[in-house]
């Protein structure tokens, strides 16, 4: 029998492609926002993850400064276990002014490690 409580919802899922808004943080006044609310950006790769969980790379479409470095490439990392990658989730932020390898973090070059609690949200799918 249908149960009207058990309603299947469709996620959608972050694909290449996918515009993004990048915001938040742990911090009310986080530094990687550089005064501002967040960016807006195109999810360009995934590449392997810290841990089981592939990373997202994303081109922003302004600079983000922090910590003495710009750079206009984020590597995502999915911040909860069990979290996955849909229309929008808690991440880890790493800045880079390079192209991440397609290896996992601990096996590659390394960018800066900016934010614990961003959100990112879909905003075309």
């Amino acid at each position: 029998m249908w149960n009207q409580f058990e309603k299947k919802s469709k996620k959608q899922r972050l694909e290449v492609r996918n515009r993004v808004y990048l915001s938040g943080g742990y911090s009310v006044n986080a530094v990687w926002l550089g005064g501002g609310e967040g960016y807006s950006g195109e999810v360009i790769a995934f590449i392997p993850g810290k841990n089981e969980k592939s990373a997202a790379v994303v081109k922003v479409d302004s600079p983000i400064e922090a910590n003495e470095m710009s750079g206009n490439i984020v590597v995502l990392e999915l911040r909860f276990v069990g979290a996955d990658w849909s229309e929008s989730e808690v991440v880890n932020v790493e800045l880079c002014d390079f192209m991440p390898e397609a290896k996992r973090w601990q096996d590659r070059k390394q960018g800066l490690w900016v934010e614990s609690h961003a959100d990112y949200k879909i905003i075309n799918p």
